[in-house]
């Protein structure tokens, strides 16, 4: 089952993107304000002529958001 939405648990310095985005977005029930969870629709994942990215780094890339700032990427059901 290929999940629908993802929860990028980033740092608190991509806030400003995420609001300039307008990302669905939250302070993580775990960390407080040290780190924001943010919700977007996953992306089907593509490896074209043999060049391959992290899928991570791909989805981080296609929302405009640093990679280097994002602690872990989680799948929602």
């Amino acid at each position: 089952m290929h999940p629908s939405s993802v929860v990028i648990h980033c740092n608190p310095i991509l806030l400003d993107d995420v609001k300039e985005f307008g990302y669905n977005w939250s302070y993580s029930k775990q960390f407080g304000h040290d780190e924001i969870d943010v919700i977007v629709d996953d992306i089907p994942y593509e490896c074209l002529n043999g060049n391959c990215q992290d899928p991570d780094v791909e989805l981080c890339e296609h929302y405009g958001l640093n990679y280097d700032q994002v602690n872990c990427i989680e799948a929602m059901y």
